[in-house]
């Protein structure tokens, strides 16, 4: 099969993805999102690269989109799948997966458990908020990424500071309970289809409370238990996400799930690839794989009907 990785930035995540495609006997490209232009017109949805036309010269498309180019990317992968073509994600899981909020309120809705937060509108009312969460507390954007856009307020002044400055700012932010316990840990663990093929616990060194390998945090292999294992699955079912990395902690409570990644690296030194030993990149490329071959075993089926209904019309006129 032809296989696109939409690709941004994550070159090296997604190189592995191409070698490893290739390695099993596949054709396997890079397209930059940025290089990609669509064109709609009716019945027939094209697609350019580098203003050629690529429309029919994929099989699948995994998409590996960076943040800033989420809406961008979905617009894109929707026009794929317009035309026919398998896309590993579906746009909607994608957007939920970026919008941490909206993700949460999903979560809420299964009954799986997360640290509590809150959202308010201006500063001002989020004060009985505030309240009902015990100090110290988490506060961060709704598009932070790798801890960036992270704090912690150790006191109510320093969390109203944090949240006019974001205002001010016109960016959009919450608060979140912090999980003492856990300060400067949390477990990534990589999810498949319907199953977590490797996890990683990552611990700061220092005293910092964030737990990100961007930040210096180191890593190593962890084993899940079967209740962690359960929330995690059940996290991307929420969403319909099919490839993720679920981070949560440990706590008094039990797993606590703090956000689905829905396109997270996995190379790297302190990466899940190394300190697990376990090829992420083929899990991935096999997954998808399979599941593209069951959606065009579909849709052969589903023309094959109608041709013979439009034959059966036929015969009775």
């Amino acid at each position: 099969m032809k296989i696109a990785i939409l690709t941004t930035n994550q070159v090296d995540d997604d190189n592995r993805l191409v070698e490893v495609a290739r390695a099993k006997g596949h054709d396997a490209f890079l397209l930059d999102l940025r290089q990609i232009s669509i064109e709609l017109l009716p019945s027939n949805p094209e697609i350019y690269y580098q203003n050629e036309v690529i429309t029919n010269q994929f099989d699948i498309v995994i998409p590996r989109l960076n943040v800033s180019y989420t809406d961008f990317g979905i617009n894109i992968l929707q026009q794929f799948i317009c035309a026919g073509i398998y896309v590993s994600e579906s746009p909607e899981a994608l957007r939920l997966g970026r919008d941490k909020l909206k993700c949460l309120q999903y979560l809420l809705s299964k009954d799986l458990p997360f640290p509590a937060t809150a959202i308010a509108y201006t500063p001002e009312y989020l004060e009985t908020l505030v309240g009902h969460l015990k100090l110290p507390l988490v506060v961060k954007l709704i598009e932070s990424t790798e801890g960036t856009g992270v704090f912690l307020a150790k006191t109510k002044k320093e969390v109203d500071n944090l949240c006019k400055t974001f205002s001010l700012a016109g960016v959009s932010y919450q608060i979140q309970e912090f999980i003492a316990e856990a300060a400067g840990q949390d477990i990534r663990a990589f999810v498949v289809g319907d199953r977590v093929v490797s996890a990683m616990q990552r611990e700061s060194q220092d005293d910092d409370f964030r737990a990100n390998v961007s930040l210096g945090a180191h890593s190593a292999a962890v084993q899940l238990t079967p209740e962690e294992e359960q929330v995690v699955l059940r996290a991307t079912q929420s969403i319909g996400v099919n490839i993720a990395g679920v981070d949560f902690v440990r706590s008094s409570r039990g797993p606590l799930l703090l956000e689905i990644n829905v396109s997270p690296d996995f190379t790297g030194k302190q990466g899940l690839e190394t300190v697990t030993n376990c090829n992420i990149a083929a899990a991935i490329i096999d997954y998808t794989l399979s599941e593209a071959k069951g959606f065009y075993r579909h849709q052969r089926l589903m023309a094959s009907r109608v041709r013979r209904e439009e034959d059966l019309l036929c015969a009775d006129g």
